[in-house]
């Protein structure tokens, strides 16, 4: 009788556990992890997923001459998981696919080091007046 308790315990605790799981699907999960990249979302916004081809880098002195706000912080690993160093082409093209799937419009304040591109993607605002 007892083993039924734990065995209903233990099946009660891992139902628990699964639930608490990410809200990502595991196939986006899976890509992250292949593509060593990972996306922080800083509002409780969902914004639709867009075109990359339409989402600009603002890099070095560039800057949005629009109102904006940031709604994620996207990084990169410069190095794929074989360990080889990537293009920066590739980098970017990284880069805008993960903006562009969380709704961004741009990417700006571009930070790279010898490990990693980091930098905050946008969707920019409108107006009314």
């Amino acid at each position: 009788m007892k083993k039924i308790y734990h065995v209903a315990g233990a099946v009660g605790i891992s139902i628990l556990l699964i639930s608490c799981g990410t809200a990502k699907p595991p196939t986006q999960v899976a890509s992250n992890f292949i593509n060593r990249q990972s996306i922080i979302h800083t509002t409780k916004e969902i914004y639709p997923a867009k075109n990359p081809d339409q989402v600009a880098l603002y890099a070095g002195d560039k800057t949005p001459h629009t109102a904006y706000r940031v709604i994620g912080i996207a990084k990169i690993s410069r190095y794929n998981l074989l360990g080889l160093k990537r293009q920066n082409a590739t980098l970017e093209g990284m880069m805008k696919s993960l903006a562009a799937s969380i709704g961004g419009d741009g990417v700006i304040d571009i930070y790279t080091n010898n490990d990693s591109m980091q930098a905050n993607i946008i969707q920019f605002q409108r107006i009314l007046i």
